[in-house]
């Protein structure tokens, strides 16, 4: 994980603010997709998915997430 949040509030705020980045960065995909492959891959990673997944948890989906579109986004190129 990239930068870990130190407490559920910063992890929250955090989590909001790396949503809309990954938003921005893949225009193509709608917030609803964009949230459910987040929440796939957290229950790949952690065992819980959307629902049940921390805060935390999700961050560090997305950095994930992003991690794996920017190293696709490379390769394609």
């Amino acid at each position: 994980m990239n930068n870990a949040a130190s407490t559920p509030t910063d992890a929250k705020s955090e989590l909001y603010t790396r949503l809309s980045e990954l938003a921005e960065l893949i225009p193509e995909m709608r917030a609803g997709q964009l949230i459910a492959a987040v929440g796939e891959l957290c229950a790949d990673l952690h065992g819980r998915g959307l629902w049940d997944a921390t805060d935390a948890e999700l961050l560090e989906a997305v950095w994930q997430f992003r991690r794996n579109y920017q190293s696709a986004a490379t390769s394609a190129h």
